[in-house]
């Protein structure tokens, strides 16, 4: 067997893996960067079809140009041409739409209505310090303090829905306080112009500015580990050494699957094995052979069942007739996803992680249907119509097909996330799996930045 040493090797191209590969590239170490799939992107990534170009997940940048995501473009020196169409998102239930929180003056007790904006004030006024003290609370618990309103309840779990993937019952208010925080302080949510697949053709420009060797369809075998240390990796019959190894393969499957248990303590291995992992999602793509609603950009919608209740029917097999819902217009922000007179419509909803499959197809349809109201003749204007289960997303991403990765919820947020630096020496663990705190594919990006100028810089 052949071996080449670099001075790291990165494994997965998802942006996590992206963002590590360019940062240690550009301070001048040689890197590989290897992706058992054939294209880059992770949930990020886009495909092209007929004209259309469609992302794998559905997406809305938090903090858009003012974000990590390009903030780390530029700290490399990596030109982008990014930019963005912001939107200020807008929640509907029962019919209606309003922009959250003023709008829900009238919708609820004056009382609650006062309370949530104080809820919201504090929250901006806070230091990144003062929400670590959060943490190891519940959104739920939170915001209990200033109100028990089950109407605002379900308003703003929706919010940390977006964020983060999971319900305020299990939310780490702390990670919902610096994702407001910092979202109200960009006040730059939107989407980027050519779709999210500009984003990772950026990151790809910068890794072949700096000599990166990217590798697509490698799936690494397993990490080799001498005397207590990761020291390189086998992948596609060829051995790789490096000083260390950086893994956006996911915590529990580098752990389990690339390195094995046996090269870790028991505690560790428990303590991984016991990470839980956001809920999951349901998407459906739509590219329309005509623009049914050209004014609408992006929608989330949610129901008013509390939010407990709510999952738990959605666990038993009952669809609500409520039913949580975040849909994106890609062709509404950029016209070049799609062909001219064309329409792209994303949509997803997040139920609860180990939900029989048996069950998804009719939440799907309860979907559409609700996307309907919105874009009427939405299916018979479909040129075509893609559908992702749980089950889908876990064999194309792996982690379980989780919307984001290890939940954001108390006890494994802010402080208490896992950490980027595994006991085994030179191993590490970035993206949304390990360190980092923000929004989806922002968060996975602070991880690499964490991991590079705590360990590495």
């Amino acid at each position: 067997m052949c071996m080449k040493r670099y001075d790291a090797i990165v494994i997965g191209a998802g942006i996590g893996g992206l963002a590590a590969a360019l940062l240690l590239a550009e301070s001048g170490r040689s890197v590989v960067l290897l992706e058992k799939r054939n294209q880059p992107g992770g949930r990020i990534g886009s495909s092209r079809r007929d004209g259309f170009t469609v992302d794998f997940g559905v997406h809305l940048i938090s903090r858009g140009e003012k974000g990590p995501l390009v903030q780390l473009l530029e700290r490399c020196g990596v030109e982008h041409g990014i930019e963005f169409t912001k939107v200020r998102p807008i929640q509907t239930t029962g019919g209606e739409s309003f922009k959250f929180p003023h709008d829900l003056k009238g919708r609820v007790p004056d009382a609650d209505f006062e309370a949530v904006i104080k809820m919201v004030a504090d929250v901006k006024g806070m230091s990144d310090e003062e929400t670590h003290a959060l943490d190891g609370q519940t959104l739920e618990e939170f915001l209990s303090t200033y109100t028990t309103d089950p109407f605002v309840h379900a308003c703003v779990s929706q919010v940390g829905f977006i964020y983060c993937c999971i319900p305020e019952y299990r939310l780490s208010a702390g990670e919902f306080a610096r994702c407001l925080k910092w979202e109200a302080e960009a006040r730059s949510s939107g989407y980027p112009t050519g779709g999210c697949v500009s984003i990772m053709e950026a990151y790809l420009a910068g890794l072949g500015r700096y000599g990166v060797d990217v590798r697509f369809g490698v799936p690494v075998d397993k990490v080799l580990v001498e005397d207590g240390r990761a020291v390189g990796v086998v992948a596609g019959g060829e051995e790789l050494r490096a000083d260390m190894v950086v893994s956006n393969a996911g915590i529990k499957e580098t752990v389990r699957d690339l390195v094995g248990e046996n090269a870790f303590d028991a505690e560790y291995v428990r303590y991984v094995e016991g990470l839980e992992i956001s809920f999951v999602s349901i998407i459906a793509r739509f590219a329309l052979d005509t623009v049914i609603s050209p004014d609408i950009k992006m929608l989330s919608g949610f129901s008013s069942v509390p939010v407990k209740e709510y999952n738990d029917r959605l666990m038993r097999g009952e669809v609500p007739e409520e039913l949580n819902s975040f849909i994106v217009v890609p062709s509404s922000f950029d016209p070049s996803v799609a062909p001219a007179g064309k329409q792209l419509v994303m949509m997803t909803t997040a139920v609860p992680a180990g939900i029989k499959d048996e069950y998804c197809p009719a939440i799907l349809d309860a979907l559409v249907a609700l996307a309907e109201e919105h874009f009427p003749g939405l299916q018979e204007h479909a040129l075509f119509v893609e559908r992702v289960y749980p089950s889908d997303a876990a064999r194309i991403m792996g982690e379980d097909g989780a919307g984001i990765g290890i939940a954001q919820q108390a006890g494994q947020a802010g402080v208490d996330r896992p950490p980027i630096k595994t006991p085994l020496e030179g191993l590490y663990i970035v993206g949304a799996e390990a360190g980092g705190s923000g929004v989806g594919t922002e968060l996975a990006v602070n991880s690499a930045i964490e991991f590079f100028d705590t360990y590495v810089a």
